[in-house]
This record gives structure tokens, C-alpha cells and sequence, in this order.
């Protein structure tokens, strides 16, 4: 058994696979993160939810092998700390200590495997070996050794993953793939992470929202959802608050195309669900990038929400390991 922890910005969710198959699910489980709170705290929480999965499943906590956990930030692939991230009490941590403590049910630490991954790596990872990168190489007659890919999340915050040539490209330090802090507005909105202008503060589901119920002066601020309702109902302001994104993120996928020249480009997250993004985008995509022929194809994720956590279920395994770099 091989367990799965996807800690994101607003909610951290966990699965247990029986093999490297979404079809061996066992279970699948969400709660809030709370950030803002601590980190034991969290811990404490995620410890019940674990249990009581567990419990359901009629699975005890001996039968977990390893654990593969995704994080959001930059996760250092030698000494396995975070260095920078939206979760602020995971940052400077030992991380494998940490888990292999607080994650024991039987109040010993876990002696098995435990891998860490950025959250956004492990949505690539999972999107690439078993959802729609996949599918679109497999259609398109692309082996895997072949395969480029970025997997772009907008959800709280923007992540990215990496795949050229069916490797994960993680960088020195892990940092590879932090495409939400590229600047996208030159001087413009602060980021948490200490710049301005960051892609994040304008394509995150947060983002999004933002920039309609501040030019609307809302008294009752919308979220991202009902925002695309009202565009349907051909409400103005929403249309324009759409369209602006909407050229944002051509300019960020234009640049991420003019960086890697990928075959496919998987989006995920709260914001990939809404089909009206993915109108023309391929023309639009292709006036905006330098190789204006066949512009990279840009699609929705087939794992859902839990791609993140699959990933993060799969990363001690075997099938990615031939992969890596």
C-alpha cells in the first residue's frame, strides 16, 4: 500500500494506492489545511483523518509501505527541505523526520520510503504516466521517452511541472518549475514571495476574483464559479473580467512555449474546469509564441482535483524512477 499526501494552499487531501493504477484506489480524503495555523496543529488533524480512513477501509496502518508527499513550494532533492513555499510552517523543516514522526499511528516513526515532490510536480508526474498527457502522446503517436510537457495548476496559487523528454526536470535546488513567480506585470501586485508582478497574483483562482469583485466594487464579493455563470448570462463585466484573463494567460503560456517548445501543455486546478478558457486558445496561443506553426496543445487535466495526490501516492514507486533528472 502506498500512501499519498497532496498539502496545497487551501485544502491537503490523501489517498492510498495498491499499485501504480488509479483504478486501486482504496481511499481518498480531504480536510482545509489552515494554514494560518500550526504545524501541529495540522498534523493533529491530518493524524484523525488518516485514522479514520484507515478505519473505513478496514486497513491498518502497518500495510502502508511507503509515503509520497507533495508540497507547495520548492523542496531541496538533497537534504529534503522546503526553502520557500505558500504553507509557511513547513519552510526550513526536516522533512523526512517530520512525516516519519508525526504521520505514526502506532507511535513509532515510519521506518518505510518517504519521498517529497513539489504539489504541482506531482499533478505533471500523474498527468504524464496516467491522465492527459498520456492520453494526448498516445493519440498523437509520441512515446513517453519523447514526450514535453508542462503541467500549469491555477488554483490558490499557480505551479508548474516540467517533463522534457519524459523526465521530470526539478533543478539544483528543486526551484525548477516555479513558473507561478515569473513576472508577468512589471511592477506590479506584491507576492508573498517577496517580488512584485508574479503570474500567480493574476492567474490564481484568488487572482481571478479579485480583479472582477475590486473593478465591480461588489458589495457581495462572487467567487471564480459564479463569475463564469454570470458571463453566460451575458453580464458585462464578466465577459471583460474573463477576456482579461484570458490574455494574461495566453502571454504566460506564450512564454512558457517560447522557454520549452512543448508538445502538450495539461492544465489543472480550480480555474482549468471552466471550458470558456479553452475557446480559440490554440490561435490566440499561436499569434502569441515565436513558432507560429502548431503551437503547443493546450488541454484540461483527466485526473481531477486528485491528480496531485496520485502523483504524490506514486512518487516512491519503481515506474518514475527511470525517469528522473
Amino acid at each position: 500500500m502506498h500512501l499519498g499526501v497532496d498539502v496545497g494552499g487551501t485544502k491537503t487531501e490523501i489517498c492510498l494506492l495498491s499499485s501504480t493504477a488509479v483504478a486501486s484506489l482504496a481511499f481518498r480524503e480531504r480536510m482545509h489545511t489552515e494554514r494560518e495555523k500550526s504545524l501541529s496543529e495540522f498534523f493533529s488533524r491530518l493524524r484523525k483523518l488518516l485514522k479514520q480512513s484507515l478505519a473505513s477501509s478496514s486497513i491498518s496502518f502497518s500495510e502502508i509501505k511507503t509515503i509520497g508527499v507533495g508540497l507547495p513550494g520548492a523542496i531541496d532533492p538533497i537534504n529534503e527541505v522546503m526553502l520557500q513555499g505558500s504553507v509557511p510552517f513547513f519552510k526550513n523543516q526536516n522533512l523526512k523526520e517530520l512525516f516519519a514522526r508525526e504521520l505514526a499511528l502506532d507511535g513509532k516513526p515510519f521506518k518505510g520510503e518517504i519521498k517529497f515532490d513539489n504539489d504541482a510536480n506531482c499533478f505533471a508526474l500523474a498527468e504524464a504516466y496516467l491522465g492527459a498527457g498520456k492520453k494526448w502522446a498516445e493519440e498523437n503517436k509520441v512515446p513517453l521517452n519523447q514526450l514535453c510537457m508542462v503541467g500549469v495548476t491555477f488554483g490558490t496559487g499557480v505551479g508548474g511541472g516540467l517533463i522534457v523528454n519524459g523526465k521530470m526536470i526539478r533543478g539544483r535546488r528543486g526551484g525548477a518549475g516555479e513558473i507561478g513567480h515569473i513576472t508577468l506585470v512589471e511592477a506590479g501586485r506584491p507576492c508573498y514571495c517577496g517580488k512584485q508582478g508574479c503570474a500567480e497574483q493574476y492567474l490564481s483562482g484568488p487572482a481571478f476574483e479579485h480583479f472582477f469583485n475590486h473593478h465591480t466594487e461588489a458589495l457581495h464579493p462572487l467567487s471564480g464559479k459564479d463569475i463564469f455563470i454570470l458571463a453566460e448570462k451575458n453580464d458585462p463585466f464578466a465577459i471583460s473580467a474573463i477576456e482579461s484573463y484570458r490574455d494574461r494567460l495566453v502571454h504566460f503560456l506564450s512564454n512558457l512555449s517560447n522557454l520549452l517548445d512543448p508538445h502538450v501543455i495539461v492544465l489543472g486546478g480550480g480555474m482549468s474546469t471552466q471550458p470558456r478558457l479553452y475557446e480559440g486558445i490554440s490561435k490566440l496561443l499561436s499569434e502569441a509564441c515565436f513558432l507560429t506553426q502548431e503551437p503547443p496543445a493546450v488541454i484540461r487535466n483527466e485526473l481531477g482535483g486528485s491528480a496531485g495526490v496520485i502523483g504524490a501516492a506514486l512518487l516512491p514507486e519503481g515506474i518514475f524512477k527511470a525517469h528522473e533528472s
